[in-house]
């Protein structure tokens, strides 16, 4: 044996007897003679990064894999290093490199895999999973790697599948039945999610994930109390994990138990203070609290969230307040057209801080929201104008002007139908006999936020508004609801002219004519709110931060009046104090 491998061989054995040090000297030892001996430059670059000098060990299994090209195990070495020291790229470059020499190797494979994953080129990750599966199919490991690449792409049904294979080649892991339930519960199948999550937790009684997700699960299925419990003993076995505190605050908040809520929040925050959604739930808590100036402040994060949409990628400044001297403001909307009707009673403060107010909305509120006092200009597509100066979010309003309870603007009216087109409605409503009382029974359909659909009802909850006497019902309802108003349950007459309704400057034309606007928490109650006409709001339960807590009429609008169901999912006992109230008020 010549003394190369002399050398080689003694470095190993030293390895192996658990001596990096001296292995490291004879391996430099023998790269100091013998410096072309690849496997010495690659076993130096594994004692390196094993001992936290992970730059050098890269750079001496570069060295190696420039003299061995076609080692498929040293690429993986080379692609590992690289991956825990943050350099994501080259190592899917290295696993590549891998796959490509040995494209057998299952490992390699799912090491491609997980670094594509890594830098979210979801498909190519998929790709790389599916070839480590078909090569290990009996890995139960592989099969959920897949299903989590399938899972951050969206694809949940896939998800499913993947994890399903999973727990049957291994019935006893745990982690693999707490993936499955997650895939279930974004493929929308939260019942079986929960069967799932509870075998993870039976096979793992001190499993805190699987608790966090059957909490999760359990506030999908609005099962709050559970939730809370759960949410709880997830706490207990992982107290520093700010997830388990922010979806406690989330199902308390739900609850209506708003302060519990904002300290669970707090202890998440503590935890992890960069976190937009933690922050976003917990400026609801304040402002369902009332603690309106800290609330505006946090609610401020809901624009780093991926949930986010509006006119993000305007080229100019946003305005902090300060006096505008001329300058060309966009007020631009986000979220429901609700909000922006809302919101925009800001637009008269903001143009007597000398400003030219530009309003960016969507189509169905360009021509309501011209008659809002100091607005300009309004517009529904980008980009609006190349003279544009300073922008900001309907929204961020309160925020810049410090809204407190007792300074939220009131100036009501604030959006004016045409009097013409009013006046044309009146003749049409003049023959309905009694009080003209519009109803709206549904919000439009949230895919992302399933509690916010338990807002709305079937018209068939109005049918006993029918048999008080001296009333007329109208419809207000648009969308795919509107449909039900065609063939309404026995006994519920309603009049319904929607179909001629273009845009909301048409609705409130017809508003106008109303005695009375009922409800659920929709834009058109906004729209009646917005224009002074006494408006019945029927709130869910958990009911929007921006109706405080336990009130029966609403700082925003002087002319609402709130109804709020008892329980979750409780519509009767709304319903039948609504009847009562309209009974009152028909006999008056």
């Amino acid at each position: 044996m010549d003394l190369s491998a002399l050398l080689l061989e003694h470095a190993r054995q030293c390895e192996r007897a658990g001596q990096p040090a001296k292995a490291e000297f004879l391996y430099r030892q023998a790269l100091g003679q013998f410096p072309d001996m690849a496997e010495a430059a690659h076993r130096l670059g594994i004692i390196l990064c094993g001992s936290g000098r992970t730059e050098e060990g890269i750079a001496w299994l570069q060295r190696a894999s420039a003299l061995a090209p076609d080692d498929e195990v040293l690429w993986r070495d080379l692609g590992a290093a690289l991956g825990n020291s943050g350099r994501t790229e080259e190592a899917a470059g290295a696993f590549h490199r891998a796959v490509t020499i040995r494209p057998v190797c299952p490992d390699a494979w799912t090491n491609l895999g997980i670094v594509l994953a890594r830098l979210d080129r979801r498909e190519d990750a998929i790709a790389a999973f599916r070839a480590a599966a078909a090569l290990a199919p009996a890995d139960s490991s592989v099969h959920c790697r897949l299903g989590r690449a399938f899972e951050e792409a969206g694809q949940f049904e896939d998800a499913v599948e993947a994890f399903l294979r999973a727990v049957t080649l291994d019935p006893k892991f745990a982690q693999a039945h707490d993936d499955l339930g997650t895939a279930l519960r974004g493929a929308g199948r939260p019942a079986e999610a929960e069967a799932a999550h509870r075998l993870a937790i039976a096979l793992d009684p001190d499993f805190a994930a699987a608790h966090m997700n059957l909490g999760l699960t359990l506030y999908a299925l609005h099962r709050m109390e559970e939730a809370v419990e759960t949410s709880r003993r997830a706490i207990a076995l992982d107290p520093e994990h700010a997830d388990n505190y922010n979806n406690l605050g989330a199902a308390l908040y739900a609850l209506g138990r708003n302060g519990e809520a904002a300290a669970a929040l707090e202890h998440a925050l503590a935890r992890r203070p960069g976190h937009p959604g933690i922050h976003l739930n917990y400026a609801m808590a304040l402002l369902r609290l009332g603690r309106m100036r800290e609330g505006w402040a946090e609610f401020e994060w809901r624009r780093r969230t991926e949930a986010y949409t509006s006119c993000q990628n305007l080229p100019c400044a946003e305005w902090r307040g300060e006096p505008l001297r001329g300058r060309t403001i966009v007020l631009h909307g986000e979220q429901g057209l609700g909000d922006s009707l809302h919101f925009v009673r800001y637009a008269p403060l903001v143009a007597a801080r000398g400003g030219r107010v530009v309003a960016l909305t969507a189509p169905p509120l360009v021509r309501l929201l011209a008659t809002v006092p100091g607005v300009t200009t309004v517009v529904s597509a980008l980009p609006y104008p190349s003279e544009s100066d300073i922008h900001l979010p309907l929204m961020s309003l309160p925020h810049v002007f410090g809204t407190e309870l007792d300074t939220i603007p009131v100036d009501i009216p604030y959006v004016f139908p045409d009097p013409a087109e009013v006046e044309a409605w009146g003749g049409r409503l003049a023959g309905l006999p009694g009080l003209k009382v519009g109803l709206v029974w549904a919000g439009g359909f949230r895919p992302h936020e399933p509690l916010a659909n338990s807002r709305s009802l079937g018209p068939d909850g109005f049918a006993a508004l029918a048999a008080i006497p001296g009333i007329s019902l109208v419809s207000l309802q648009k969308g795919s609801s509107a449909e039900q108003a065609k063939a309404p349950t026995a006994g519920l007459r309603l009049v319904d002219w929607m179909d001629e309704m273009a845009d909301f400057a048409d609705t409130a034309a017809l508003v106008a004519n109303l005695d009375l606007v009922i409800s659920v928490d929709t834009s058109v109650a906004h729209l009646a709110g917005a224009m002074g006409k006494p408006v019945w709001i029927l709130l869910r339960f958990d009911g929007c931060w921006r109706w405080l807590e336990n009130c029966g009429d609403s700082p925003w609008y002087p002319t609402a009046r709130l109804f709020r169901q008892p329980a979750p999912g409780q519509w009767e006992p709304v319903l039948l104090t609504v009847a009562d109230a309209l009974r009152r008020l028909a006999g008056e």
